[in-house]
């Protein structure tokens, strides 16, 4: 029998107020979106609904800015009344909602899924330990982990059908964290409205849903379907990426940016430059292998974010391990995973 517990709350309750936020008052995008978001009248549907629009115009990843703006993506939000709870009551809602968002993927409805805490406490809290710990809880409700710096995954199935059988193919998706304290700092590209959030959104999937439609009526489309799978990832998802890593901006408070190539062991293999400013464009005189970061863009939960030593770009070290081979390499362990998706099951359809 497990006992009631109320972590989150207790932890919400103990939040240091984050005095510096007075004197940087939250970007105007932000405090129009909260006029809705801390109204304890709008409903839960209101509130998805303001975070999708504010999504569809802010959110730096172009991917969950298309899901937003098509109106497809998931959400779980946890309002004031569901963070008073106890952590096994708010468990059961995450549960129901992301169990509604993997039906709604099987049948390609929906890449991304957003779990949502929405609290004035919590967005103008201190980006301390005390804010980490939250954090960690609340991943922990959801996956059943969470340790800072670690890789977090949840999983995706996608049913396709190649025209002669059904089958079962599932992506293991990334989850990031995201919070109102990203707003001004140096991990601004990590902001999130209202409180804080985890993020998941999976490439490969929602690439492989594409081609499965492109491809619906095609005669020859069991042949056809290995090869759009993998040029739908090289010539769409990876540019995509590239452009939401962005070239590096003086002022800017991106967290991470495109690396010029040459400058990492993998750019010595093809493409030749016209190959790639046919495949990239402005891009092509960076990297479709590596960029650089503040942070590793893969760890669900950055420690830095907390540390009141690093609040400065300057005092942060620059990271040259993160990687866009999952998309494109065949010698990347990820990308057969990650990308192109592993086959679960099988079975004959009806004739």
């Amino acid at each position: 029998m497990e006992f009631a517990t109320w972590d989150i709350s207790d932890s919400i309750s103990l939040l240091n107020a984050d005095p510096w936020r007075n004197d940087h008052p939250f970007s105007a995008d932000i405090a129009q979106v909260h006029a809705t978001l801390f109204d304890p009248a709008k409903s839960r549907q209101e509130v998805a609904d303001a975070l999708s629009s504010w999504l569809a115009e802010n959110q730096p990843c172009l991917f969950g800015r298309m899901e937003a703006n098509q109106k497809r993506l998931a959400f779980c939000v946890l309002n004031e009344n569901d963070l008073e709870r106890s952590d096994q009551e708010i468990r059961e809602r995450i549960h129901h909602e992301r169990m509604d968002w993997k039906r709604r993927a099987e049948s390609g409805d929906s890449h991304a899924f957003l779990i949502v805490a929405v609290s004035e406490r919590i967005a103008r809290a201190r980006p301390d330990g005390r804010l980490r710990q939250l954090a960690s809880r609340l991943c922990e409700l959801y996956l059943g982990v969470g340790d800072a710096d670690k890789i977090h995954v949840d999983d995706l199935i996608l049913r396709t059908n190649d025209g002669r059988q059904e089958r079962l193919r599932q992506w293991p998706v990334g989850v990031n964290y995201f919070s109102a304290q990203g707003d001004g700092r140096w991990w601004h590209d990590h902001r999130f409205p209202g409180g804080m959030a985890y993020s998941m959104n999976s490439v490969g999937h929602m690439a492989r849903r594409h081609v499965e439609q492109k491809l619906r009526n095609s005669s020859q489309r069991a042949a056809q379907l290995q090869d759009a799978a993998r040029e739908k990832l090289v010539y769409w998802a990876l540019r995509k990426a590239m452009e939401t890593i962005g070239v590096r901006v003086a002022g800017s408070g991106r967290g991470t940016w495109l690396m010029e190539r040459g400058k990492c062991r993998e750019d010595k293999d093809p493409p030749a430059f016209e190959a790639r400013q046919t495949l990239f464009g402005e891009f092509a005189s960076y990297s479709e292998n590596r960029y650089f970061g503040l942070y590793h863009t893969d760890h669900t939960i950055p420690s830095p974010y907390f540390d009141e030593r690093l609040w400065r770009r300057e005092e942060l070290p620059i990271r040259d391990d993160l990687f866009f081979t999952y998309l494109h390499s065949l010698s990347d362990e990820d990308y057969l995973g990650t990308g192109i998706g592993r086959e679960l099951v099988e079975k004959q359809t009806e004739p």
